[in-house]
């Protein structure tokens, strides 16, 4: 494939900031360790009037709290505009509210988390799971990146296919680890940004937002049998999703030749042993396993939520008899851990021929 592709060093918040600043029209933030550079870098870029892929200044507002940013957010959101935030660890719980609100409502946006501890018996400002662990029933997608580069490409992937699927979308890469890593990035050019991103999809999008001159209701108080039938009603957006994902991939793969997959297995196509891992760890797992004797392999997922079950066991080889999942985070007085607990319901599955 010729093309001319503008490489530069930069860190993974650099990396995810400059994707979501060119794909938005409105960005509410209040910066927190390790994510502070990235609402910081949309804040400059706004008041440089740096422009996005249509030619049009985003809005950025420094709120008084996440929480503040994530009511703003929803606001605009119910408007038709595209919007974006950045967040970690408590800040990102201060946004569950509004994210319940957000997916429910099911509304096409991303928020870019550089993954922290949630402060427990002592405040840690380095990284772990346990912020985006803590909001995986709030009906976002999530989606996994484990590099720098990956934290570029996967933050525009995350949003074109939060425009096809209507679900929103969290993505999240690993705290300092990756967020303020120095490394070599092939960046996506406008075009390429354009052709990820149908016009059509922008034109639906936007009306659907709320205007006078089509009076809606929304946010309604509903008993529990209307309620019900109302969060069933949600399930096809979500069974979608994985397809969407894959789909989006597969373009993505045709406009920069870099390909991606829902899970990506490296390692013997004949392993007896494999890890399953996300963030950064898979980066040193990789390394590791070109040292290590034939009989080994990874599982990194990418895209967390949905679960994508087919893909995980498709990329399972066959040979496999021992399997450890390394979560990163805690969850107290569980029997596993998130990650666990998902490979552990998808192998329940292919053992009952689901």
């Amino acid at each position: 494939m010729s093309r001319k592709t503008e490489q530069i060093i930069t860190d993974g918040n650099w990396a995810a900031a400059d994707v979501a600043y060119r794909l938005c029209e409105f960005s509410a933030i209040y910066p927190i360790t390790p994510s502070s550079l990235m609402g910081e870098l949309a804040d400059e870029w706004a008041f440089q009037h740096k422009k996005n892929i249509w030619g049009t200044i985003p809005g950025v507002i420094e709120m008084h709290s996440e929480g503040g940013a994530a009511g703003a957010l929803h606001g605009a959101l119910q408007m038709g505009a595209l919007c974006t935030t950045f967040t970690a660890s408590q800040g990102l719980l201060l946004m569950i509210p509004n994210m319940y609100k957000i997916a429910g409502e099911a509304t096409p946006f991303v928020m870019h988390v550089a993954a922290r501890a949630v402060a427990t018996h002592a405040l840690s400002i380095f990284g772990d799971h346990s912020d985006v662990m803590a909001v995986r029933q709030t009906g976002f997608a999530m989606l996994s990146s484990h590099n720098v580069q990956q934290a570029h490409d996967m933050a525009a992937i995350a949003h074109a296919a939060t425009l096809r699927s209507r679900v929103p979308f969290l993505h999240f890469f690993d705290g300092f680890r990756t967020s303020h890593e120095e490394s070599r990035l092939k960046r996506l050019s406008d075009d390429d940004l354009r052709k990820l991103i149908p016009q059509e999809l922008l034109l639906s999008n936007r009306a659907r937002g709320m205007t006078p001159d089509a009076p809606t209701v929304r946010g309604t108080a509903q008993n529990p049998d209307v309620f019900f039938q109302g969060r069933e009603a949600a399930n096809k957006l979500y069974d979608a999703v994985p397809d969407i994902v894959e789909d989006v991939m597969k373009d993505f793969e045709k406009i920069t030749g870099r390909k991606y997959g829902l899970v990506d297995y490296i390692g013997d196509a004949n392993a007896e042993n494999i890890i399953v891992a996300m963030g950064s760890a898979t980066e040193t797992i990789t390394e590791t396993l070109a040292h290590l004797p034939k009989g080994a392999g990874l599982i990194a997922v990418h895209l967390y939520r949905p679960f994508p079950t087919r893909a995980f066991l498709a990329a399972l080889p066959r040979t496999v008899k021992n399997i450890a999942v390394l979560d990163r985070t805690k969850e107290p007085g569980a029997i596993g851990e998130p990650l666990y607990m998902d490979v552990a319901a998808a192998l329940k599955q292919m053992e009952e021929g689901e």
